[in-house]
């Protein structure tokens, strides 16, 4: 067996993601944070930051699936939807809940108030990335997202079993690529709810449990030189905002790749960094409450008659948010992954 083949399978944890991660979420937060004047690109930049966890977690949720299969020769979707429902809903619906209270009791006159509980239906059943657009300010708006990830985690584990094959599994994720390409290239938006990163995330977890498809990828994916060129040459085209989307898509996977094909790599030491790694294992947290944590720092610098805070809200966002998050999953989602590792296969 190609000794790297080997390494990669018996890698239980991918140390990099959770720095990848953290790169992800303080992305988003300063997209949403940054201060008005700054280069609108530079600004909007951040919210790529999201389709980096696409490509994260089609990468990581597939690869968990066929390792899975190849162990007991037999996917248990039951055990794997408990699995993603004790991760996912709890800090789901309980921030739902705080925002139903917080927005009661403080905006049910305004329109955004009033557009939030109309729209309620649709963030309870995930679904808010086909029906709630973004029409000025949305309440909880960034719950698309994780719309669009629960979709996947609802369709996907299914076609993965009922192909039988990674052959067949291959041939319907490129069929899906294809489409959306050509979609995008054609102006179209019929399939934008598809988001393509988590697509190409999943493939690429199905090239690399493949021996001779690993031999080939690792020639791009494990060289010394590939996770920071993959990561530079993200940098390059988001900031040129010249090319394509899916050409993204495909760094983002790329740089997921390069990452955890092998875990010496010249971004490691920077990705497992115990503060960024912690970033990372805490996220999930972050990304729900960034946005209560944003609206609470806002208000704090009005009630100081600080009218131009600059970077520092990004800064002091990212610390409450930081602070809240570790606190929710030390004391309110630990006890349901407690419960998850019951159902671990």
């Amino acid at each position: 067996m190609f000794k790297p083949f080997a390494d990669y399978l018996s890698n239980k944890r991918f140390a990099s993601l959770d720095g990848l991660r953290a790169i992800s979420i303080m992305a988003v937060i300063w997209h949403h944070t940054a201060p008005a004047g700054i280069n609108e690109i530079l600004a909007s930049i951040g919210a790529q930051g999201v389709q980096l966890f696409f490509a994260i977690s089609g990468f990581l949720i597939t690869t968990l699936l066929l390792r899975e299969r190849e162990r007991n020769g037999k996917i248990d979707l039951k055990a794997f939807y408990l699995r993603r429902s004790l991760r996912i809903f709890p800090l789901y619906y309980g921030t739902l809940a705080l925002y139903i209270v917080l927005v009661y009791v403080l905006e049910r006159h305004s329109e955004p108030g009033q557009a939030f509980f109309h729209n309620l239906i649709y963030f309870a059943t995930y679904t808010s990335n086909i029906f709630v657009a973004l029409d000025g300010r949305v309440i909880f708006y960034f719950a698309w997202s994780l719309a669009a990830e629960e979709q996947f985690y609802l369709v996907w584990p299914p076609l993965l079993l009922l192909a039988g094959s990674v052959k067949r599994a291959s041939i319907i994720l490129i069929s899906v690529i294809a489409v959306c390409i050509v979609s995008q290239m054609a102006g179209q938006h019929a399939f934008d709810i598809i988001q393509l990163p988590i697509v190409i995330g999943a493939l690429l977890a199905i090239g690399l449990n493949n021996e001779s498809h690993f031999s080939w990828l690792y020639r791009i994916l494990g060289q010394t030189w590939s996770a920071p060129v993959f990561f530079m040459a993200l940098l390059l085209v988001l900031l040129g905002n010249i090319l394509p989307g899916f050409i993204a898509s495909i760094l983002f996977a790329g740089l997921v790749g390069a990452c955890v094909i092998q875990e010496r790599h010249p971004l490691g030491p920077v990705l497992s960094l115990k503060p960024i790694a912690y970033l990372g294992s805490i996220s999930y947290g972050m990304y729900m409450l960034h946005m209560l944590c944003k609206n609470f720092v806002t208000k704090l610098f009005s009630a100081l008659q600080i009218h131009e805070p600059g970077i520092a809200v990004f800064l002091l966002t990212l610390i409450v948010a930081t602070v809240i998050a570790s606190i929710s999953f030390r004391y309110y989602e630990s006890w349901f992954l407690n419960l998850k590792t019951r159902f671990e296969r």
